[in-house]
């Protein structure tokens, strides 16, 4: 796992309009918090902590700065505008490298499954899975191989392999992928209309009565 320096100066002030000022300054307004440390309310460059999420991730181990103060520290919630696609709000937890953390992990399929060039329809359930490991040994992603999956035929959790030392905390029957037949899915839009047809002669039929 990729470790980063980042630097954070100490807030002087809170609430909606404190935080918009320093926002307008390029700033993001945070919090550090974790075991043994009191939190601390910072902010940091805007543009520094996009190029770390877009570089490494949201799991990226970072020794966080604060006015000389040196901390490794997770990303553990980023919020966003959704509109402006712009960091409004981080938060910094503090982490030992020696004890397990829970994170979650994006998951890849990989491979081209039998069941597609037979006509199948990839349903990509699961993206991302939750797992404890050492701070040091997060993956970035985790790949799923599904080339062998066949039409009908899915992979769970319990299916994927992971390297010594980290534990999936999903429960094992989740499914993470399976390919579907298009015919089940064209079964159930004539099953649909079938029970429509019905209902359309009926309401038909009764006009006619009211006419006469």
């Amino acid at each position: 796992m990729e470790q980063v320096q980042l630097a954070a100066d100490l807030r002087e002030g809170l609430g909606k309009g404190y935080a918009r000022r320093i926002r307008n300054q390029g700033m993001v307004p945070g919090v550090l918090y974790g075991k043994d440390i009191e939190n601390r309310q910072i902010m940091v460059d805007r543009r520094k902590l996009s190029r770390i999420l877009k570089n490494y991730g949201h799991n990226v181990l970072i020794d966080l700065n604060v006015n000389g103060e040196t901390n490794t520290v997770i990303l553990r919630e980023v919020q966003k505008d959704v509109i402006k696609d712009e960091i409004l709000h981080v938060d910094f937890f503090k982490i030992s490298l020696k004890d397990k953390i829970e994170v979650t992990v994006p998951l890849v399929l990989k491979g081209d499954p039998v069941g597609i060039k037979e006509g199948g329809v990839l349903q990509h359930q699961l993206r991302e899975i939750t797992i404890e490991a050492l701070p040091t040994e997060i993956p970035e992603v985790i790949e799923v191989d599904i080339s062998n999956l066949n039409v009908g035929e899915g992979i769970t959790v319990k299916d994927i392999n992971v390297p010594e030392g980290i534990e999936i905390v999903n429960e094992p029957e989740e499914i993470i992928a399976l390919i579907v037949a298009p015919r089940i899915e064209t079964e159930a839009e004539a099953e649909a209309e079938e029970e429509e047809e019905p209902e359309l002669v009926k309401e038909a039929g009764k006009k006619e009565e009211e006419e006469e």
